[in-house]
């Protein structure tokens, strides 16, 4: 049996983030600390959003929270009953779906978020779009240390972000040719 915090039970403000409603950074520490001490299987997504200093800077922070607030909603989406959302921090986000998940099942859930997050936002009028860059991992296929495991979804994450940032480059330089 997957064991659960009861953290879809009512929740003390302090474990929310007060922007988008999602989980917040310390409470994320805790779910993980637990799912850790349960030795429960999960797969943490991390995520950041790509362009989003842009829309900020083009379209200004009352657009951009209403964006970030339009991103917590599709996480939303993205997962079931059971699993969390969190806004760890600024433009990033973090999914912990409970249960044991293959690496392709990852892999297709980090493909579906992604294109889920690309979809342009309508806020004031403006279409606004932002990309995300993702990275996964497996508790505790990959690694029995929660420490471990967060550094293997953010390396990935990494990666992701280089890769996104080569595409984007190429499309520019083919557009200029």
């Amino acid at each position: 049996e997957i064991y659960t915090l009861s953290l879809h039970d009512a929740l003390p403000i302090s474990n929310t983030d007060g922007l988008t409603g999602l989980l917040n950074k310390r409470y994320f520490d805790r779910v993980l600390t637990v799912l850790e001490q349960h030795c429960q299987p999960f797969a943490l997504f991390y995520m950041d959003l790509d362009r989003f200093k842009p829309v900020n800077d083009t379209y200004g922070h009352d657009v951009g929270d209403e964006l970030l607030k339009g991103v917590a909603q599709r996480l939303q989406g993205c997962i079931r009953s059971r699993d969390y959302a969190f806004r760890l921090g600024g433009d990033e986000f973090a999914l912990l779906l409970l249960g044991p998940m293959t690496q392709e099942t990852c892999a297709r859930k980090m493909d579906m978020i992604c294109e889920m997050i690309a979809v342009p936002y309508e806020i004031d009028g403006n279409a606004i779009s932002v990309g995300a860059s993702c990275g996964y991992a497996l508790y505790p296929a990959e690694s029995v240390d929660v420490q471990q495991v967060r550094y293997i979804a953010d390396q990935r994450m990494y990666e992701n972000k280089q890769a996104n940032h080569a595409r984007q480059t190429d499309r520019k330089s083919t557009r200029l040719n």
